[in-house]
């Protein structure tokens, strides 16, 4: 028998769901490592947006199986997955703007202190995982007053706060101008040196031959190929 660290940190097998009039997705297959940036790929309609809902828990799968160091595991919520250390970053960000960036880190979880909301922990603990991904910002400041890609940068300072050991990154640079894009990229490269995986869906080939250390290709709601990373090349990914 395997010793139990054998087992990949995230495991799908034979995942279907089904919308009315269309399969999204047909018995398809994922594994993602520990340490790993895993990419998704594949056109509009091919299903990524929808595995990841359901990884993330924003939607359940109709049939099908999802393991975590080799359990399985039931994400029937967004709660739970976060639970279970998935964090989806939301291509269309999911911050409250009005809101200051340590409010937001801490939103629905804010210590307490006394019976009331320990400001200064927020600050405190707000201020080391905004440097965990290089952010020089004050908690303070509210988030609309910063740009796309610094948002980005808080979302993923949230996810971070709450133990994330997977990351799933929508289209991330969709917004970004290219410093923020460099930006993020190190930040990318560094969480994976820490321990954390992540599964990163993309159509821009430049961005995944430099990132992904595997490439998983959907096709239509099911598995069209998988490319170790010296396989990935453009011509092998269109």
């Amino acid at each position: 028998m395997g010793k139990p660290d054998a087992a990949p940190l995230l495991e799908v097998e034979r995942v279907t769901k089904q919308f009315p009039g269309v399969k999204a997705l047909e018995d398809v297959d994922l594994t993602l490592n520990r340490s790993e940036v895993l990419a998704v790929i594949g056109e509009n309609g091919a299903g990524k947006s929808t595995l990841m809902k359901i990884l993330a828990g924003v939607q359940p799968e109709d049939s099908g199986e999802i393991r975590i160091d080799g359990e399985r595991v039931q994400l029937k919520s967004v709660e739970t997955a976060l639970a279970h250390g998935i964090a989806l970053i939301h291509q269309e960000l999911n911050l409250a703007d009005n809101l200051d960036v340590g409010s937001n880190i801490f939103l629905g979880r804010e210590p307490l202190r006394l019976g009331l909301v320990d400001h200064g922990r927020i600050h405190r603990e707000s201020k080391q995982f905004l440097n965990s991904v290089g952010l020089k910002v004050d908690p303070a400041t509210i988030v609309r007053e910063l740009t796309v890609g610094k948002q980005q940068m808080v979302e993923i300072a949230k996810a971070l706060s709450i133990n994330a050991r997977v990351l799933i990154m929508d289209e991330p640079t969709s917004s970004l101008s290219q410093h923020e894009t460099d930006k993020l990229f190190e930040v990318i490269k560094d969480l994976r040196s820490r321990g954390v995986s992540i599964v990163y869906i993309s159509h821009r080939l430049g961005e995944v031959k430099e990132l992904a250390d595997r490439v998983t290709v959907l096709r239509d709601g099911k598995n069209a190929g998988e490319l170790a990373r010296e396989e990935i090349t453009h011509d092998a990914m269109v």
